[in-house]
């Protein structure tokens, strides 16, 4: 077997180039400007690969060491604190398609899908959202920078980065997970918590993996990955370049039990990562990091109710009128109308879809490191995306038996939205360790533009600065007990939305972080931080005259306790409390006299409640046994609009539309050769108003084989039992429109040399 292995080399190899390259993406033909940066730790000083590092308890990091078993991350900037991180292991392991999938596996973390890859741009209902803890205003942070950008992000109830803009699984090495604001170092605005995504990185020796997998729906996946080093180690690099398609998907649906085509779900994703790092010596370090996706993604809308298809082709959905200026059939309205969401088919038949373009760029300098692994550095960024959008909504109210009267010039009406976001900054920091007092402090600039066209002639720009200062001392009061209090200054500019002004904002925010070890097994800890974002542009240019937009302000708090009981027994608790004494509330209306949606933001008030709950038995070295709870209750309530023009009640249309109780558990056995993970994920609380059902349960299968040294194959089977259900919902398009794919599978292989 090692033998025709070693002798099918350069065959694989060349099957890698012809799979990826022959269509690889046009990785520099665009600017790479824009995006953010953070002033976390990059964690990426890995001193061994992924494969070696399994062989040892700890993995270094650079002053981050992940515990194998417990996986608790010891972060020189955090104290304690509900921290899960995700290495390159896990993912090979599990073979996970996105770090969306990834994610889901952490307490905590919550990925809501419409069912589909692709999404119109600023609408939170038709894209993937994620959530840690029930708060979406989270901070991603991609080799060290923050990817969001302050000109054109949403406040309130959306999440703040696009994930089509996110690396391939392939491209990642590491994705850390902190739930909460975890340090002042994050930002005042880190309400749900921070996710730290490392891409690849050099290793020693010289390696090279080909990762080809392929399975329901047409959907494959090709990868090509090289890390090496030069000739004293000092010098490491890593290049990853994937791609990622699928066909169609299905559903079951909940109301005929029938699977279902998704039409127009269809998509396809190029990602390309590069990194270059220097070590100079033991303090002194330069890293390069540049990362490209482009995702061409479609979607439908929403999934057809066919309990009520019958009326759609038949015209009967609503009274019909002849339009007197064009002289051709449509609805009067369809608001109301039973199944009317069926009308969106036309948009999954005519291919509305969304377009990506991601090109992201840092460079950081390391000029001194603690003996923690705090460091002080100069960092810049210079981040770029671009969502070329084409919906076909202006069809929407065509009776299906006139379809003839309009489908001929259909496909030229298309609506057609360019957007591009950009940032570019440069941040420094210092940190210090003094006895028994670890201080970190710094800076951060940044300068984010969004830039907006639509095929009607409209158009959207806005630019922002901000200045963000951080200071905060880690204190280690005895062997026992840590504490770390924290100060951040926040300054954004002035500027316009269109003809809408937007003032400055500044505010002094405090934190306080505490963690207190009882003994060796049992470790609790606390945190309070204020929260404090600013009215965006676009959310002004939205706002009602009687109700005028203010800053979002408030607390946020966790508490949380971790036991391990024995070698085999561990569990953890943690409880988070975000009291919001004003938030920013976005939600769409249907406006019947216009026949278009229509978008506004609110002030509100708004509360959220979390819970995690883990436990994890290890029957011996191989076998073990894991159950997680997740419990979150949120409410919005406005403060000034009760009523909007057309009758609807905002209340209604603001509160999240969410599972409330998520429960897993998963049966992982690992040894020699063999990896397999089962896992049952239940989904219950949900409103049966905007749900199929209160509660759904769907079971997964992931296994993996290692042939060789070199070789391994592995399969995913996910939704094993043909599950329908939805993750999200809408009030406008009742239960079962956001349905999740059904039944499918992914078999693959993987070969290093």
């Amino acid at each position: 077997m090692y033998k025709r292995i070693k002798k099918n080399k350069g065959r694989m190899l060349a099957f890698a180039v012809s799979c990826i390259l022959l269509g690889a993406p046009q990785a520099f033909a665009a600017d790479n400007t824009g995006g953010g940066i953070s002033k976390t730790e990059e964690s990426t000083d890995v001193v061994a690969t992924s494969e070696e590092a399994v062989a040892t308890n700890d993995y270094d990091l650079g002053g981050t060491v992940i515990s194998a078993e417990r996986r608790r991350i010891k972060n020189p900037y955090t104290t304690g604190g509900d921290v899960n991180v995700i290495t390159r292991s896990d993912i090979e392991k599990h073979n996970y398609s996105t770090i969306q999938e990834a994610l889901k596996s952490v307490p905590g973390v919550r990925i809501a899908t419409p069912g589909y890859r692709g999404g119109e741009y600023g609408y939170e209902l038709y894209n993937t959202e994620l959530t840690i803890n029930g708060e979406n205003s989270i901070v991603i942070v991609i080799d060290g920078s923050r990817v969001d950008n302050d000109a054109s992000a949403f406040a309130g109830n959306k999440s703040r980065v696009s994930l089509n803009t996110l690396p391939g699984i392939d491209d990642v090495e590491q994705i850390e997970v902190i739930k909460g604001s975890g340090a002042a170092i994050y930002g005042a605005d880190a309400a749900g918590g921070v996710i730290s995504i490392t891409t690849r990185r050099g290793t020693l020796k010289q390696r090279t993996t080909l990762n080809l997998s392929t399975g329901s729906w047409g959907h494959h996946r090709y990868s090509l990955t090289h890390t090496g080093s030069g000739d004293d180690g000092t010098l490491r690099y890593a290049l990853s370049v994937s791609r990622e398609m699928s066909g169609d998907t299905k559903y079951k649906d909940d109301f005929t039990g029938n699977s279902e085509r998704f039409n127009n779900t269809h998509y396809r994703s190029d990602n390309v990562s590069l990194s270059v790092r220097k070590e100079f010596d033991a303090t002194h370090s330069l890293a390069v990091n540049y990362y490209h996706a482009n995702e061409t993604a479609y979607y439908p809308i929403t999934a057809p109710d066919y309990r009520y298809i019958g009326d759609f082709y038949n015209g009967t959905m609503a009274p019909i009128q002849v339009n007197p200026k064009t002289g051709k059939h449509e609805y009067t309205t369809l608001r109301g109308a039973k199944g009317y969401r069926n009308a969106f088919l036309y948009d999954a038949w005519l291919g509305s879809h969304d377009d990506t373009l991601t090109n992201n760029f840092s460079a950081k300098y390391v000029f001194d490191k603690t003996d923690e692994g705090a460091e002080s550095f100069v960092r810049f960024f210079k981040n770029y995306a671009r969502f070329n959008m084409k919906d076909y909504s202006s069809i929407y109210r065509v009776p299906y038996p006139y379809l003839y009267e309009y489908w001929a010039t259909a496909r030229d009406r298309g609506n057609i939205h360019r957007d591009v976001e950009e940032s570019t900054g440069g941040a420094v920091q210092l940190a210090k360790h003094i006895g028994r007092h670890s201080l970190t402090g710094g800076f951060e600039y940044r300068h984010s533009t969004y830039d907006g066209n639509e095929s009607n002639g409209n158009t959207h720009a806005s630019s922002r600065n901000l200045w963000d200062i951080y200071l905060q001392d880690k204190i280690k009061i005895s062997d026992k007990f840590a504490l770390t209090p924290g100060l951040i200054y926040t300054y954004y500019g002035s500027g316009d939305y269109d003809a809408t002004h937007f003032d400055t904002s500044k505010k002094l925010s405090f934190s306080l972080y505490g963690s207190y070890d009882f003994d060796k097994a049992t470790n609790a800890y606390f945190s309070a931080s204020q929260i404090f974002k600013p009215v965006t542009g676009i959310d002004r240019s939205r706002q009602f005259a009687a109700d005028v937009l203010q800053d979002e302000k408030g607390w946020s708090y966790t508490l949380g306790l971790s036991r391990r009981f024995c070698e085999k027994d561990s569990a953890e608790m943690n409880f988070g409390v975000t009291d919001m004494s004003n938030a920013i509330a976005r939600y769409s209306v249907y406006n019947d006299s216009t026949a278009k949606w229509e978008r506004h933001s609110v002030n509100a008030e708004r509360t959220k409640r979390a819970l995690n709950m883990a436990y994890k038995h290890d029957f011996d070295r191989a076998l073990a046994f894991g159950l997680s709870y997740s419990w979150v209750h949120e409410n919005f309530s406005t403060k000034n609009v009760r009523k909007d023009p057309n009758g609807t009640n905002p209340d209604e249309m603001i509160n999240a539309y969410r599972p409330r109780n998520i429960y897993r558990a998963h049966l992982t056995y690992d040894k020699d050769r063999w990896f397999a993970d089962l896992a049952y994920t239940i989904y219950s609380g949900n409103d049966t108003r905007y749900f199929t059902s209160s509660r759904f349960g769907i079971l997964d299968l992931s296994v993996n084989y290692k042939i060789a040294e070199d070789w391994q194959v592995y399969m995913n089977l996910y939704n094993l039992l043909n599950t329908a259900y939805e993750t999200k919902a809408s009030a406008s398009y009742g239960p079962g429109a956001l349905p999740e794919a059904g039944r499918s599978f992914m078999l693959g292989a993987k070969y290093t040399f």
